[in-house]
C-alpha cells in the first residue's frame, strides 16, 4: 500500500493533489441565508432540518449562479471513454449544463469512464443522440447556433469567436475529426492556433480549451457566463440539492442519461 505523503507539521497531504476552494466568508453566508429565507417551503427544508451544511449549499448555489444552457459541446464519432469522460468533466467544472453525444455509423453509444468523470456526471444533464439529424433539430429548435472544430479555409481562430450567442460546439473523432457533410451543414468552423511544433491537440484537451476560452469571454462580456433564468436556477436547486442529499446515484454515466430521439 502506497504511503501517503506528509505536510510540513505531519498530517497526510490531500490525495489527487485537489486544489481546496476557499470557505465562504461570514457576508457570503449571510447573504445565502437571505436567499433561502425566500426559497419555497421544501427548499428552507434542507437548511431548516439541517440536511445540508451551510458550506455545502453555498458551494452549490455557487454552481447553480454560473451556469448556463447556451453553450453545449456536442461529441460526435468520440470512442474514447476517457475522452468523454474527461469532456463531461471539463462541461461540469466550467459551468456548463449540458452535454452532448451523437452515436457513430456503428451504433457505439456513451460509455464514459466514471472514474475519470468524478461524479461530474451526477450535475449535468448528458443527452444521447442517434445521429446527427436528430442532434441538429433539437438544437436549432432551441435557436442554437452550429459551429464545428475543423480545418476548412472559412474557419476562424478561436479568439475570434463571438462566444456570446446560444451556440452549440460540434467535436469530432479522436483521429478522424467531424465527417464533411457535418461539417457542411454547421454555421461555421473555428480552430486553436497552435504556435509550437506539435501539429494538433488531444480531443479532450482541444474541447477543454475551447470550453475554457468561451466561458472567459463570456464572463467578460457579462460579469459572469452563468444565464438561467429564475425559473430554471429554481429547477436545478431542486435537482441538487436532492442529488447532494442523496449520495447514492449511479457511478456509471450511462445510467443516468437522459436518451432522445
Amino acid at each position: 500500500m502506497t504511503k501517503r505523503r506528509l505536510r510540513a507539521d505531519g498530517t497526510p497531504s490531500p490525495r489527487g493533489g485537489r486544489t481546496p476552494k476557499p470557505p465562504p466568508t461570514e457576508e457570503q453566508l449571510a447573504e445565502l441565508e437571505r436567499l433561502t429565507d425566500g426559497l419555497p417551503d421544501e427548499l428552507r427544508a434542507y437548511r431548516d432540518r439541517g440536511l445540508l451544511n451551510p458550506v455545502r449549499r453555498f458551494r452549490l448555489e455557487e454552481a447553480i449562479r454560473h451556469r448556463t444552457r447556451t453553450l453545449v459541446p456536442v461529441l460526435h464519432g468520440v470512442h474514447d471513454p476517457h475522452n468523454q469522460a474527461a469532456v463531461m468533466r471539463s462541461c461540469e467544472a466550467l459551468g456548463l449544463q449540458e452535454f452532448h453525444f451523437i452515436q457513430s455509423v456503428s451504433g457505439r453509444s456513451l460509455h464514459a469512464s466514471p472514474r475519470v468523470t468524478q461524479n461530474a456526471h451526477r450535475w449535468i444533464d448528458v443527452v444521447e443522440h442517434a445521429d446527427f439529424d436528430a442532434a441538429q433539430s433539437t438544437l436549432r429548435d432551441r435557436e442554437l447556433v452550429l459551429v464545428a472544430a475543423a480545418f476548412t479555409d472559412a474557419a476562424l481562430p478561436l479568439q475570434a469567436m463571438d462566444f456570446t450567442r446560444p451556440m452549440a460546439l460540434l467535436f469530432g473523432n479522436e483521429s478522424k475529426g467531424l465527417p464533411r457533410e457535418i461539417i457542411e451543414a454547421c454555421d461555421g468552423t473555428f480552430v486553436i492556433p497552435l504556435y509550437g511544433l506539435s501539429q494538433s491537440l488531444t480531443m479532450s484537451v482541444a474541447a477543454a480549451v475551447t470550453l475554457t476560452w468561451a466561458v472567459e469571454t463570456r464572463r467578460r462580456a457579462w460579469g459572469e457566463p452563468g444565464d438561467l433564468t429564475p425559473e430554471e436556477r429554481m429547477e436545478l436547486r431542486q435537482r441538487f440539492y436532492e442529488t447532494a442529499l442523496r449520495g447514492n446515484l449511479p457511478d456509471d454515466p450511462g445510467q443516468s442519461l437522459d436518451k432522445t430521439d
